[in-house]
């Protein structure tokens, strides 16, 4: 058995720079590592070598000193490397990038398939699902376990927004690893460079005559800098304070962002359409169904829906007509929206970016070749093309995109765009499912309802090393229960299983952008701060009156963690008795 992980040497993002007057990223001098997501899957092929003996292989796409990650990846045990490498391949985006790397994989002919769920400065996690597509390989994204494999199949366990499952699937396959797999190994000292290992695969080699910006169908457009424009107010620990933070969450989370109506026109025959991809997740669904009836309403498109939400669900979205089908599996939902597509042609579709939202509009952009743009967080139409702006390396720069292909394709992050509301439900339609979901699920676990999902609510508490006590943890949650509101932390804590790893807010956990951040104890690590900076509002709560998280916040308060908890809940408290 052969297993190949790809991987990517990437900079550091939080050393990024951006010249204002070239509109271009600076990348001289910045450092240069192997992707963490990535390195997670080298390690984990070393672990399946020593349990079943299977062969390793590790291969990267880049210029030559991209060989710096392979010998990396060989210095800790991989039997072999290779750098995928030539000019020709040089502006390659995601479908580009996974088209070249699946026909490296038609040469090495692996029985599994590892990479990183996404790399650290693009964040798209396309290139794992469309490199399954174009080997016709079986998918798994997200996978934090791998507990079995033989020759027929792989079970493995995997990370979702609202819990974890266990899951098998036939072999070949591609599997996308997540950050809770493995901790992986040092080197040993003394281990010598093995850069003579390093075989140099060019476009003659592999036996693929494309340039990758030619082939490429996402144009970047432009790019600006995302600056912190935020300027604290600190506030006094007086007798008023809890009374002030609740009325700043009460009143920027108010219903009543989601009450603009908004009027679509009736649906008519030989229109173009924006289509919204509805999967499991209804919130997501309302907020983007909004922002497609709002680009409908001034563009004159029909304004569709598919998805697998029960239709007794979907009355608070905003189309013309929603198709139904029936079917649970993202594979199964991915075939039926194909044929969906294929046969119905809207020249708009938008995707959730979450993990299942990611890879349907991946596998769907494989199998068709079209431009798909990732966790965006804003979307526009300009002579009829779909700009989506996308934050990258970390989100400290947003580029502004569109692709040359039709149907044009987006995910977008969840709580951008406001939820609308409509006199009229659209109609529904059952769509078939003809296709055999390959996934077979044999458990699912559902993170504890105490801590619902981050994107969930308009209030998220999060806290961080500021808490040493577990147990306090508990009456973190009671005040976040009090004010409707999700639980999040910052890795350490994380790391400590303080909290499910589905909580995790910044760069190697979940982007967040609620209406209010309230957070306790954060120090304001670069790493954690590129998860919050689309919050609406935040509140830092910090012993450290030079704490660097007040830099990045709108409201600050000096305030020992314990002592603001107790007190905040017993606040809230008096004010639910009080009449």
């Amino acid at each position: 058995m052969k297993v190949l992980v790809f991987i990517k040497q990437i900079p550091d993002v939080n050393m990024i720079k951006f010249d204002e007057k070239t509109k271009r990223i600076v990348r001289e001098g910045v450092p240069l590592s192997m992707n963490s997501f990535d390195k997670k899957g080298v390690e984990e092929a070393l672990r399946l070598k020593e349990k079943y003996g299977v062969e390793t292989v590790v291969a990267s796409m880049g210029p030559p000193q991209a060989s710096q990650i392979l010998n990396e990846a060989l210095r800790m045990g991989i039997d072999r490397a290779a750098l995928i490498s030539d000019r020709k391949f040089g502006g390659s985006d995601t479908l580009a990038t996974s088209k070249i790397l699946s026909e490296f994989a038609k040469i090495e002919k692996p029985d599994l398939i590892l990479t990183g769920k996404y790399s650290l400065d693009g964040e798209t996690s396309q290139v794992p699902p469309e490199v399954a597509v174009f080997l016709d390989y079986q998918f798994l994204s997200s996978v934090s376990k791998i507990e079995a494999i033989d020759e027929h199949a792989i079970t493995v366990e995997r990370d979702l927004e609202k819990g974890s499952s266990r899951a098998r699937i036939t072999i070949p396959a591609v599997l996308s690893v997540s950050e809770k797999i493995n901790k992986a190994r040092a080197i040993k000292p003394g281990t010598p460079d093995m850069f003579s290992k390093i075989e140099i695969f060019d476009s003659a080699r592999i036996g693929i005559d494309i340039s990758g910006q030619e082939f490429s169908p996402t144009v970047v457009q432009g790019t600006q800098l995302m600056e912190n424009r935020r300027e604290v107010t600190m506030m006094d620990y007086g007798t008023n304070l809890f009374d002030e933070v609740t009325k700043i969450i009460e009143s920027n989370s108010k219903s009543d962002r989601d009450s603009e109506e908004i009027e679509i026109k009736d649906y008519e025959d030989g229109r173009d359409s924006i289509l919204t991809v509805a999967i499991d997740d209804i919130q997501i669904s309302e907020e983007i169904s909004s922002k497609c009836a709002e680009i409908a309403a001034k563009n004159s498109l029909n304004a569709i829906i598919f998805g697998n939400i029960e239709p007794t669900k979907v009355s608070t979205m905003i189309g013309n007509k929603y198709y139904y089908v029936k079917a649970k599996n993202v594979d199964e939902v991915t075939a039926s929206l194909y044929n969906f597509i294929s046969e119905t042609k809207p020249k708009y579709i938008i995707f959730p970016s979450t993990i299942d939202g990611r890879d349907a509009a991946a596998s769907i952009a494989a199998k068709m070749s079209l431009g798909l743009t990732a966790d965006c967080v804003d979307l526009d139409i300009e002579d009829g093309k779909l700009i989506q702006y996308k934050p990258a390396f970390g989100g400290n720069v947003v580029a502004s995109i569109y692709s040359k292909t039709d149907p044009q394709m987006a995910t977008v992050r969840p709580g951008m765009f406001k939820k609308r509301i409509s006199h009229s439900s659209p109609e529904t339609i059952e769509w078939p499912s003809n296709y055999r979901s390959q996934i077979e699920v044999i458990e699912e676990t559902p993170v504890p309802s105490e801590f619902a999902p981050l994107n969930s609510k308009k209030v998220v508490v999060g806290f961080g090393k500021g808490v040493k006590n577990k147990n306090f943890v508990q009456e973190i949650v009671k005040l976040a229960e009090k004010l409707e509101a999700s639980v999040g932390a910052s890795r350490p804590v994380v790391d400590m299983k303080f909290v499910p790893r589905q909580q995790q807010i910044g760069l190697t956990g979940t982007s967040i952008s609620p209406s209010v951040y309230l957070n306790l104890g954060i120090s304001g690590q670069p790493n954690h701060v590129v998860g919050i900076r689309y919050s609406k509002i935040i509140i830092s709560v910090n012993s450290d009156p030079n704490a660097e998280i007040f830099k990045y916040s709108d409201y600050g308060i000096v305030a020992d963690l314990t002592e603001f908890v107790n007190g905040f809940n017993a606040y809230l408290d008096s004010k639910k008795k009080s009449p």
